[in-house]
């Protein structure tokens, strides 16, 4: 935002609030909603004139993107442990009810089994690893969720299986993708915001 613009007056208001509310402006969350020119002119707004309306204007803006933090951040949390469930059930399956080839060959005293027998040692290659998908939408239960993944890019759903499926973080998806660490973030909160949305939508 343009403080130039402002009068004198204005000015100082301003410089008064920063001064006596350094911690409250150093605090993440209050950084990250003074990203957006709009919540600066609001707050500004309030210091340089006080009224109800502004006041008002301001704390609804606020409780909007406070919830979309927290809705976010549930969503991460979701996709996460939608993710690590799936996993422990799958190899608590694989455990239960070993594959055919896993079973010991009957009336064969060493347990050797039929994968022992037919698995080259030198490929190190896992009948887990190939089963096992890559993609977010084979982990996720709950159909709403599902949707809202379905309802994403290409792009965003390599990324979103990426961060919640392999547990990579945003700089190792970027030298995955041959891409910025700046650009995989962008697509990584565009993509938990629009599952937000879709989901939030759906309740209405």
């Amino acid at each position: 935002m343009n403080f130039e613009k402002l009068d004198p007056f204005c000015k100082q208001k301003i410089e008064e609030f920063k001064e006596e509310n350094k911690d409250f402006l150093e605090n993440p969350i209050v950084k990250s909603f003074l990203m957006e020119e709009k919540n600066q002119k609001l707050l500004v707004e309030v210091i340089c004139d006080p009224t109800e309306e502004n006041q008002k204007l301001l704390d609804n803006e606020f409780k909007k993107f406070y919830f979309d933090i927290r809705f976010t951040s549930y969503i991460s949390m979701v996709l996460y442990f939608n993710a690590i469930n799936f996993d422990k059930r799958y190899r608590k399956m694989l455990k239960r009810h070993p594959l055919t080839v896993d079973q010991p060959i009957k009336n064969d005293t060493s347990n050797t089994s039929f994968n022992a027998m037919l698995v080259d040692v030198e490929t190190e290659i896992q009948v887990e690893d190939i089963l096992r998908s890559d993609n977010i939408e084979d982990y996720i239960t709950n159909p709403v969720l599902y949707e809202a993944i379905q309802s994403l890019t290409e792009k965003q759903k390599e990324v979103i299986s990426l961060a919640y499926v392999k547990g990579l973080t945003d700089t190792e998806i970027s030298k995955v993708l041959n891409k910025s660490q700046q650009a995989v973030s962008k697509i990584h909160k565009a993509a938990l915001k629009s599952i937000c949305k879709f989901i939030e939508k759906k309740e209405d």
